[in-house]
């Protein structure tokens, strides 16, 4: 299935962009450590094959290296662009992409293991950065959870997702207070 156009959205609230329908139309960046380093490769090339535009950010072999330089990189490019990108970081267990990413601002991870987790954390959270466990998870199900996720929009329906939105505002303040 080919991606659609982008469906590129947004609200301000509060000086707050909130960036509102699914990834679809955004740049994904997409970075690993040696652990992830094979998933990485099998789900970009994937993610190119069905139109997505995607930036690798490294590592560029599986030769052993810290998830923090990789992460960090990902994450500064959702950070620099909420609006344009989403980012996807890999590495063994999935926390080690998380941990680095939330340090971000504007940056919002969640680890998934499955589409179930992924659809949830993009229509309850707005997540702009998936993390995936490459030890737990082989290359078909990464493809079918980062689908959903990107294809998942947040706040569709404002009866039904105000406590969404108040929820993510709540945690989107924290990068202005620290």
């Amino acid at each position: 299935m080919k991606m659609t156009r982008p469906k590129l959205s947004f609200l301000r609230i509060g000086g707050i962009i909130v960036p509102t329908g699914s990834h679809e139309g955004k740049t994904i960046h997409i970075g690993a450590d040696h652990r992830g380093f094979r998933l990485k490769k099998a789900l970009k090339r994937a993610l190119r094959k069905r139109g997505w535009r995607v930036v690798d950010e490294g590592a560029h072999s599986p030769a052993r290296t810290d998830y923090p330089v990789w992460m960090t990189r990902v994450a500064r490019a959702v950070g620099r662009s909420p609006r344009r990108a989403a980012g996807i970081g890999i590495c063994g267990s999935g926390i080690g992409a998380c941990i680095p990413a939330a340090k971000v601002p504007g940056v919002h991870p969640a680890l998934c293991r499955t589409a179930a987790s992924a659809r949830e954390t993009r229509t309850h959270n707005n997540s702009n950065f998936l993390s995936l466990a490459a030890d737990f998870t082989s290359p078909a199900r990464a493809l079918r959870i980062t689908e959903t996720w990107l294809r998942t929009p947040f706040y569709t329906d404002p009866g039904r997702d105000a406590p969404y939105l108040r929820r993510f505002l709540q945690t989107a303040r924290l990068d202005r207070r620290g």
